[in-house]
């Protein structure tokens, strides 16, 4: 059945460019058969194919509705600019769209807010959570209820459990990120090109996997660097609570060379907070600072007699789209009889003001969607996994910058 649905899909045109669709939606078909992973090889595709009969554009997704959770009321920029890629490709492609928002980030508030979206009628859900126990709860849940579903910016670290997300009749896909690979390169950077001999880390509270892989990088890093880990804090969440705790590092520390924000929602006050307490103490040229994920203004903090050195982050913004185009891919028919979409992303790395500038302007624009309109259909809609994950390998901030010429 699943097989001739997908054909149905796959060949099915209309005389116009998509509608939306009604509200009510079909039963969804069935997730690949062969639930082997794709390699997690980081090689760019030599040829990009497409899988449908026909032209992308040509191919009804009347009767499915994509549902995410909408964080751009936040204000963060990768939220937003994420949401309106999201409402583009939808008007674009004319899929219905169904949001919800977050009351926590507790597995009761996040399964809370998957079930509102499966109430609304959505049968293509992008999923996102903070915690490995959770990944366990929303796949019973979506495999209960019938709903396609792809895991964004989560690489699944327990074997057990990944045999189980893989194994489920309605998985998609996955794309992520090697948090460890990346937390690694940057330690080892900040020692090779900016002499850091002893480092402090403020960190996400321990039980974030992504973390907790952070944190496994930079021990394996300083290990074999010989970098003096000399403290951890934990627990920040203000501009005030980093301040602080740069001060305690300061003052317990006087040698301290290197500071490492380990990232996440404490990000834009770690980074204000650190800075401010490197210049009560004269400190800014003498602390590099390196830092996972991306904050705004991040420019104001870079260059000459400035401490941030390094940030590297975007994969949130790529994960999240890479999974919305292939829940829409996998709509059209495209790879319904193959493995799931395993899209491998990366970190862009940002080392001075303007790549800060560009990265804001060309990747995370509050204003004008990265990808919009066709370019939709030259990049990620209508492609199989090797087509994704070639966008992907030659993802940077030189490329986003041209598809907004």
């Amino acid at each position: 059945m699943k097989k001739i649905l997908a054909i149905l899909l796959a060949t099915a045109l209309v005389l116009a460019l998509f509608t939306g669709c009604g509200s009510s939606a079909p039963a969804a078909p069935a997730a690949p058969a062969d639930n082997t992973a794709k390699s997690e090889s980081s090689e760019p595709a030599a040829e990009v194919q497409t899988e449908t009969a026909e032209e992308p554009s040509t191919v009804s997704l009347e009767g499915w509705k994509l549902g995410t959770t909408d964080m751009s009321g936040t204000g963060y920029p990768f939220y937003v600019a994420t949401h309106n890629m999201l409402l583009d490709v939808c008007e674009t492609t004319g899929i219905e769209l169904g949001t919800t928002t977050l009351a926590g980030y507790d597995d009761a508030s996040i399964l809370a807010a998957y079930e509102n979206l499966i109430d609304q009628g959505c049968n293509l859900i992008s999923v996102t959570t903070f915690s490995e126990g959770t990944i366990s709860l929303v796949a019973d849940l979506m495999e209960e209820n019938n709903v396609n579903w792809f895991l964004a910016n989560r690489r699944i670290s327990d074997p057990d459990l990944k045999e189980k997300v893989y194994a489920c009749e309605h998985f998609v896909g996955n794309s992520y990120c090697d948090e460890e690979v990346n937390a690694y390169d940057l330690t080892c950077e900040l020692h090779d090109e900016y002499g850091v001999e002893n480092l402090a880390v403020i960190g996400l509270a321990q039980g974030d996997l992504n973390g907790d892989l952070r944190d496994k990088g930079i021990a394996r890093a300083c290990e074999e660097k010989g970098i003096t880990l000399l403290t951890e804090t934990r627990g920040v969440s203000t501009v005030d609570d980093v301040t602080n705790a740069v001060e305690g590092i300061i003052a317990s520390y006087p040698e301290v060379d290197g500071i490492f924000i380990v990232g996440g929602l404490i990000t834009n006050g770690a980074l204000a907070g650190a800075t401010q307490a490197l210049a009560n103490h004269n400190m800014s040229d003498k602390v590099s600072i390196a830092m996972v994920d991306i904050a705004p203004g991040m420019s104001a903090y870079m260059g000459e007699g400035q401490p941030l050195k390094l940030v590297t982050g975007g994969n949130i913004v790529m994960d999240m789209v890479f999974a919305e185009a292939s829940l829409i891919n996998h709509a059209m028919g495209v790879g319904v009889e193959s493995e799931p979409y395993v899209i491998n992303t990366h970190m862009l790395k940002i080392k001075s003001a303007e790549d800060a500038d560009n990265y804001d302007k060309y990747v995370e624009s509050m204003t004008t969607p990265m990808i919009s309109g066709d370019a939709w259909f030259d990049t990620l809609i209508g492609k199989n996994v090797d087509g994704v994950q070639a966008f992907s390998d030659n993802f940077s901030i030189d490329y986003a910058k041209s598809l907004h010429e």
